[in-house]
């Protein structure tokens, strides 16, 4: 079930996203301020939100200051502005950003949800064409390229498995077995149910 983020001081728009999104298995937290809402996502670490929707006026920092201090830690989650009037100019500065959608208010639930799954299929592609490529990189022992890939994924899905293991089969091809472990570790935590892939020689 994905995990959204929701920043609006108005009530009623709070509310009307997660009513229009209730039928899409979706769990949201909602916040009023950008200052709350960066608190959240920066200091929770068990929690890993899927998408953030914003608006861009709001009482403190601005939506614009929220996306700028997530992109400024490399953190590349999807985020869909939602706001009832933008000057150009700052729009322009929206469109700077990677993964970033702007939805005009008022709205209704089909505009809303089709910039949603916009929004989530992208990262989606990119995230599964990096791990072919990691893949393939390690297959041929392009170490310094597959290396990269795997980078790019954990800009993409800081919280997902797979780029741990890659890196495990990487790192244990350099012979960097301490690192190659660790990595190994964080992979089975994040995904305790998944078979043990290759037992480590003592």
């Amino acid at each position: 079930m994905p995990d959204f983020l929701v920043v609006d001081d108005e009530r009623n728009v709070r509310f009307l996203i997660e009513r229009f999104l209730a039928d899409e298995s979706v769990k949201i937290d909602s916040f009023v301020s950008a200052e709350e809402a960066l608190k959240i996502f920066f200091n929770n670490n068990e929690k890993k939100y899927d998408l953030i929707i914003t608006d861009i006026k709001l009482p403190g920092k601005s939506g614009l200051d929220l996306i700028r201090e997530i992109r400024k830690e490399g953190i590349d989650i999807p985020i869909l502005i939602i706001s009832a009037y933008v000057k150009p100019e700052v729009i322009s500065e929206l469109f700077k950003f990677e993964n970033v959608d702007y939805l005009s208010k008022p709205f209704t639930k089909e505009e809303l949800i089709s910039k949603v799954k916009n929004l989530l299929e992208k990262p989606k592609e990119t995230f599964d064409r990096l791990l072919r490529e990691a893949n393939e990189y390690i297959k041929k022992g392009d170490l310094n390229r597959a290396e990269k890939s795997i980078r790019q994924m954990f800009k993409f899905a800081p919280s997902s498995p797979a780029p741990h293991y890659l890196m495990y089969e990487l790192l244990k091809r350099r012979g960097n077995r301490e690192l190659a472990l660790r990595h190994l570790n964080a992979a089975k935590a994040l995904d305790p149910n998944k078979e043990k892939v290759e037992k480590d020689e003592e």
